[in-house]
């Protein structure tokens, strides 16, 4: 039985370990999931921006304190900056430079950062660090975008989503002197969103997951323990009610002739290794046949009954009583020597004779 419990408790232990466990990877992969529709959006916001700018041919603004004219465009033989009549400058604001200066502003409110990067870059800011230069030469077989967290010199970790930039007519235009195809695969646009909050937030999921878990494992092997101890209790009761009426005589609630042998070889025992006196009556009630007879069975039983009830109250708390037959009666009796016994034996015939059935 206590295999038993222990089985019991090893299961609970490793159905709550693996359940808690699961809820954990599920929240994982659920955040990690988060951060990848996040990645997706911003991507598609800055392409779409970008569209849009490629689709006017590039935006001029008024060039005002802290607007730079991109220094780019005049090796790719574009005016990038004109005055008007009114003594304005304006400066021509092409998709790679917007993006850039919609990524500066993502990453000082978000902290998202986004990164357009090429094998072979006009812009030196568009190296690729080395995470992002193996994602370009996967590109070359595989288009399909590539993620995954990455861990900056600096130490802080993002998470990388990127996807190659194809191009298209109206990047031609700008690029004509790089040979760009319609459908080639230029670059790509790389972003990296900060996974300090959710690593936090995991951190902090793991550590309630493992005070839920251990609560739930204390209150289980609580409560096996408290139930396998019960059934224990009552399979006790019941194998000792099973073991009593294995031994009782049934009708006067004496031992039967079972029980009184096994007692009988226990005070023989004990005798031989004390030494102290020990007597044995033998009680046969006359002519009980002939109550049976004339009475029947019923009166016979409760005849029966008499008898072992005024056996019971002759006899001492220590001294042993059982049916050994039919109408035979057996009183085992510690350190009782032969003239004691003698007088219990009488004082047991004179209140046998005196009941009335």
């Amino acid at each position: 039985f206590r295999m038993f419990t222990i089985q019991l408790i090893v299961l609970a232990v490793l159905f709550t370990t693996a359940t808690y466990a699961a809820i954990y990877l599920r929240t994982r992969a659920l955040l990690y999931e988060s951060l990848l529709l996040q990645a997706e959006n911003h991507f598609e916001l800055v392409v779409t921006a970008r569209a849009w700018n490629a689709d006017h041919n590039g935006v001029w603004v008024t060039k005002t304190a802290g607007v730079e004219t991109n220094p780019y465009l005049e090796e790719l033989g574009i005016v990038a900056e004109v005055d008007t009549t009114s003594g304005e400058t304006l400066t021509l604001r092409n998709p790679a430079i917007m993006a850039f200066e919609i990524s500066e502003r993502l990453e000082s409110r978000m902290g998202v950062t986004y990164h357009l990067v090429a094998l072979d870059p006009v812009n030196p800011e568009n190296l690729p660090t080395e995470w992002e230069r193996e994602g370009l030469l996967r590109f070359t077989g595989d288009p399909s975008p590539v993620h995954a967290i990455e861990t900056l010199p600096s130490g802080r970790r993002i998470y990388r989503y990127m996807e190659p930039l194809v191009v298209e007519s109206d990047c031609v235009i700008c690029h004509a002197a790089q040979d760009y195809r319609i459908g080639q695969i230029a670059g790509a646009t790389s972003i990296g969103i900060p996974v300090a909050d959710i690593e936090r937030q995991l951190a902090t999921n793991a550590l309630t997951l493992v005070l839920l878990g251990g609560l739930s494992i204390a209150a289980a092997v609580s409560s096996i323990g408290w139930m396998t101890s019960r059934l224990g209790q009552r399979i006790r009761d019941a194998n000792a009610l099973l073991e009593r009426a294995a031994v009782t005589d049934e009708l006067t609630g004496l031992l039967n002739r079972r029980g009184t042998l096994q007692r009988l070889d226990e005070e023989l025992a004990r005798f031989e290794r004390s030494d102290e006196p020990l007597s044995v009556i033998m009680l046969d009630l006359d002519l009980f046949k002939a109550v049976n007879d004339t009475h029947g069975h019923a009166v016979g039983d409760s005849a029966l009954k008499h008898v072992a009830d005024a056996i019971r109250a002759e006899v001492r708390a220590y001294d042993v009583v059982g049916r050994f037959g039919g109408e035979e009666f057996l009183i085992t009796t510690p350190y009782t020597d032969i003239d004691a016994a003698v007088a219990l034996a009488e004082r047991v015939r004179e209140r046998v004779s005196t009941e009335t059935v």
